[in-house]
């Protein structure tokens, strides 16, 4: 009687078990206002792509700029009348205390300065990441307050598929491992990367675990339902 080989039966027991699964964006970001004010301009929509850095809306910041060209004035004046004293003091004209007095108002000008511009630089609101714009709260001219939220960003570059399984189904898989993800028939079947598997089960006894899938073309949407390939 002939058997068929090892290999072969293990190949034949090898079916990979599909676990159901929800995608979500690799990465997400709320934007929110660091100070409160009118809304200028708005320079990015809903569904549009976004790089780092990228201005997504601006603040009225009149009488801050107006502010820091004063600072800017003053520090100006405060750098002459310092040089002037350095010089009094050299010929010995001057105590040093009255130098020293003057290389403080100086520092104090340069500080002022600084904060008035960091005030300006905070009416302008930009991206933290690259990424789509998922949601836009505002529209200009409204009145934000600081800390409400302008808008949404998701770093869809990659996605991650979210499940929970059985600790019998889990076997032995662990972060790094690949493994076949069976997408919505827009994007079909492809390779993903365990990125997750969590050190303790839920309260219904099972595992969650994290798998992310490259999604350079975008085609992979957040929210839909996908299957994980357990071997």
């Amino acid at each position: 009687m002939s058997f068929p080989c090892l290999p072969l039966l293990l190949l034949l027991g090898a079916a990979p078990v599909p676990v159901e699964g929800l995608v979500l964006p690799f990465r997400q970001a709320e934007i929110c206002a660091a100070v409160s004010g009118r809304l200028l301009d708005l320079k990015a929509a809903e569904g549009q792509a976004v790089t780092e850095g990228q201005v997504l809306a601006v603040l009225d910041g009149r009488l801050e700029e107006l502010e820091m060209q004063r600072a800017k004035v003053l520090v100006e004046r405060r750098e002459f009348e310092a040089k002037g004293a350095k010089k009094l003091y050299d010929s010995k004209i001057i105590p040093e205390a009255k130098a020293l007095e003057s290389r403080i108002e100086l520092d104090l000008a340069r500080l002022h300065y600084e904060t008035a511009a960091q005030q300006v630089k905070l009416r302008t609101i930009v991206s933290p990441m690259a990424g789509v714009v998922a949601l836009r709260t505002h529209e200009a001219g409204e009145t934000v307050a600081s800390g409400q939220p302008l808008f949404r960003i998701l770093d869809l570059s990659k996605v991650v598929v979210q499940c929970a399984v059985t600790p019998e189904v889990l076997g032995t898989l662990h972060p790094g491992q690949k493994v076949r993800v069976r997408l919505p028939a827009a994007a079909g079947d492809c390779e993903g990367e365990v990125l997750l598997v969590a050190a303790c089960a839920d309260a219904e006894g099972k595992v969650g675990v994290r798998v992310v899938v490259e999604n350079p073309e975008r085609r992979i949407r957040p929210g839909l339902k996908a299957q994980v390939l357990l071997p």
